[in-house]
């Protein structure tokens, strides 16, 4: 078995200096395990982790204590913490194994901080990545689930890496016994109340009865599948500079004519790769990627996918990603004082004037009126309603017709801000004007409208 570790961890370049390791240690046979072999293995200073995720009660307390006296006798640095995971369920709605996770890989990541560790070790072996790999067959995946467990996996600051991942369950427990390593069961691990407890202990085994092999074949599944997702990645990376208009850590637009004549493999991988970049992994589901390819065919797209977090929709030749959130499509009337502002939550704009005697040129978003001309006007700022058009000089014509001319997204138009002269609109912002209060020679006072950010 050492062998085999050996190989993973010379074959994947799992530890290519002395920077201390941070291992994962709840006390059961796969972490003991991976604690011994590593102090074999490599130089590197090793810190245990353990944390007590308060589930269960005395025994999770034992788990600490057996952890804190193991290190003790090996000289190995502990740091044992404890977390109520119940509460953090509670503020997120996440499932128990879920919240574990996210409460768990957290506190690695703070004890590798800590002890300025380059590394993150952690237990997985062969039959986890074999349940990973059926669990996200069965809710719905493409190679990139198919991959399962990484087996190295590289964060801002971190290489987590999973020597145990080419060894079985039953490996790693001949090895404790042989060479009396002690460890602990978890006793939860036998309630089937959990999807992955049911995976290891009625699924897998009722696949044996027709291929008593299958755990290893579904762990070569996921070496190919990683294999292959690496060099799609790649392909993905280049389709996708290639076509970018934009990105922000909360935004990509991406040129849809030009996503439509790659391959649809790319197209698949490319949308994966954006909603990952977004921040979107496992919530990510085939009917996800389909319903996002279904918008781009569309020559004529209207509608928006809402998935976790994000919103994908399409703006004429772009596809949009974003996870900003949106603001409330509601329709406003606002009174607009003159030498005064009102602000508009629902686009993040303020609109002010300014009367004056003296003309100016500013920069930014603005439009001159003749104030005398106006003077009969309440000023008003307000969304467009059916029907409304704005007679200029060249004639009259619906807002509507010239947001779709101009290329308004529609998204934006309910909320698009019109300025109106009581009943008539005065000014579409970076659009048109109308033709009521025009400047000429004849002005003697300005009024000035601005629009600007908040």
């Amino acid at each position: 078995m050492l062998t085999k570790i050996k190989a993973v961890l010379d074959n994947y370049q799992m530890i290519t200096n002395g920077s201390p390791i941070v291992v994962g240690v709840s006390g059961g046979p796969d972490s003991m395990v991976l604690l011994e072999v590593l102090s074999q293995l490599v130089p590197n200073p090793l810190i245990a982790a353990h944390l007590n995720h308060l589930f269960r009660g005395e025994e999770a307390k034992k788990d600490a204590e057996f952890v804190r006296n193991e290190c003790n006798k090996r000289g190995i640095n502990a740091v044992i913490e404890e977390y109520d995971v119940t509460s953090y369920m509670s503020e997120t709605r996440l499932g128990a194994q879920e919240a574990a996770r996210e409460v768990r890989y957290r506190f690695y990541e703070k004890v590798a901080n800590k002890w300025n560790a380059g590394y993150i070790a952690l237990g997985h072996h062969l039959d986890d990545q074999a349940e990973t790999v059926i669990m996200r067959m069965i809710r719905g995946t493409g190679i990139q689930g198919l991959s399962g467990i990484p087996y190295v996996r590289i964060n801002e600051d971190h290489k987590i890496i999973r020597p145990l991942l080419d060894v079985t369950k039953e490996e790693i427990i001949t090895y404790a016994n042989e060479h009396l390593i002690p460890f602990r069961i978890d006793q939860s691990n036998l309630s089937t109340k959990y999807a992955r407890n049911k995976m290891r202990l009625e699924v897998i085994p009722f696949l044996k009865n027709y291929n008593s092999n299958i755990p290893m074949h579904l762990h070569n599944l996921a070496k190919v599948a990683q294999s292959e997702n690496d060099y799609l990645i790649k392909e993905a990376n280049k389709s996708l500079e290639a076509i970018i208009i934009e990105k922000t850590n909360k935004n990509y637009k991406i040129n849809n004519d030009q996503l439509r004549l790659i391959d649809i493999a790319l197209q698949r991988r490319l949308i994966h790769l954006i909603l990952s970049y977004l921040g979107l992994t496992d919530q990510v589901l085939f009917v996800h990627i389909e319903q996002i390819l279904y918008l781009v065919a569309q020559n004529h797209p209207s509608k928006k996918i809402q998935l976790p977090g994000i919103v994908v929709y399409r703006n004429y030749h772009e596809l949009v990603f974003t996870k900003e959130l949106t603001y409330e499509k509601e329709a406003y009337k606002y009174s607009l004082p003159i030498n005064g502002e009102v602000i508009i939550p629902a686009i993040h704009k303020k609109i002010r004037t300014l009367k004056t005697d003296q003309p100016q040129h500013y920069k930014g978003i603005w439009a001159v009126f003749d104030y005398q001309l106006l003077s009969e006007c309440d000023l008003v700022v307000k969304t467009r309603e059916a029907g409304d058009k704005i007679k200029s000089i060249t004639g009259t014509k619906k807002i509507k017709d010239i947001f779709i001319d101009n290329k308004i997204p529609k998204e934006d138009r309910a909320v698009y801000p019109l300025i109106c002269c009581n009943e008539h609109i005065l000014w579409i912002p970076e659009i048109k004007k109308s033709n009521m209060g025009l400047v000429s020679e004849k002005t003697q006072e300005y009024i000035y409208i601005f629009v600007e950010d908040l």
